[in-house]
C-alpha cells in the first residue's frame, strides 16, 4: 500500500512539473504580429525648426528563437499635408504639398519575459528609408500664373534603435507602447524620434 501511494504520489509530481515546463514553454509564442500607430518627429527638419509627421502606421513580425531573442522585420509610413503651412504665405500661393516617408528594416529583439503581466523589449532595426514629396498648385507672380507638379524621391540607409513594454491584455492580444531613435543617412540633418502604439498577436 504505501509503495502504491509512494508511485502515485511520484506520478503525479512528474505530472505536475510537466504540466508546469509545458505552460512555461507556452509562454514564449513562436512568433508575434504587431501593428499600429506611429508618429515621426524630425529635429532641425528646415533649418532649426522641428517637424512632426502625427499621421503614420507600423507593421512587424518577429520570430523569437529563444525566450530572449528574435528577429524582426519592420514597414512603417509617415505622412502630412502642408497646405495650410504654404496657405499663410498669401493668397496667390495655391499649391498641394504632400510627403511621406516609408522605412523598410530587420534587426534584432531581445525581451525581458520574467513578469507575465508586461514585457519590456530593447530591438535594433536597419535597413531603408524612403521619403517623397509631392508638389502640385499654382503660383500667380506679378500677374503671371506658373502650374508646379513636381515629385522628388531619395532612399537612405537607416537605423533604429528603440525599446518599449508590451503589457498583456489576454492569452492572444497585448498592447505595445514604444519610443526610439531613427538614424537616416549620415547627414546632419538625419536625425529622428519615433513614438507609437499598437496591438501584438501571438502565434
Amino acid at each position: 500500500m504505501t509503495t502504491t501511494r509512494t508511485v502515485r504520489t511520484l506520478l503525479c509530481i512528474v505530472a505536475v512539473l510537466g504540466f508546469s515546463a509545458s505552460s512555461h514553454a507556452q509562454t514564449v509564442p513562436s512568433a508575434e504580429f504587431s501593428a499600429g500607430w506611429r508618429l515621426l518627429n524630425i529635429p532641425n527638419a528646415v533649418g532649426t525648426e522641428s517637424e512632426t509627421l502625427p499621421l503614420g502606421w507600423y507593421a512587424d513580425v518577429a520570430g523569437n528563437l529563444t525566450q530572449t531573442f528574435a528577429v524582426v522585420g519592420e514597414v512603417g509610413g509617415n505622412y502630412k499635408n502642408f497646405d495650410d503651412v504654404l496657405a499663410e504665405l498669401g493668397a496667390n500661393v495655391n499649391v498641394d504639398v504632400n510627403v511621406n516617408v516609408h522605412t523598410f528594416m530587420g534587426g534584432v529583439r531581445f525581451s525581458a519575459r520574467q513578469n507575465p503581466a508586461f514585457t519590456p523589449y530593447v530591438q535594433a532595426l536597419f535597413g531603408l528609408a524612403h521619403a517623397k514629396t509631392d508638389v502640385e498648385g499654382q503660383v500667380t507672380v506679378a500677374g503671371r500664373t506658373i502650374s508646379i507638379n513636381e515629385s522628388m524621391s531619395d532612399s537612405e540607409f537607416a537605423f533604429d534603435a528603440d525599446g518599449g513594454v508590451s503589457f498583456k491584455l489576454g492569452d492572444a492580444l497585448a498592447l505595445r507602447v514604444g519610443a526610439g531613435y531613427l538614424r537616416v543617412g549620415t547627414s546632419d540633418g538625419g536625425n529622428a524620434f519615433r513614438f507609437g502604439a499598437g496591438v501584438v498577436i501571438p502565434f
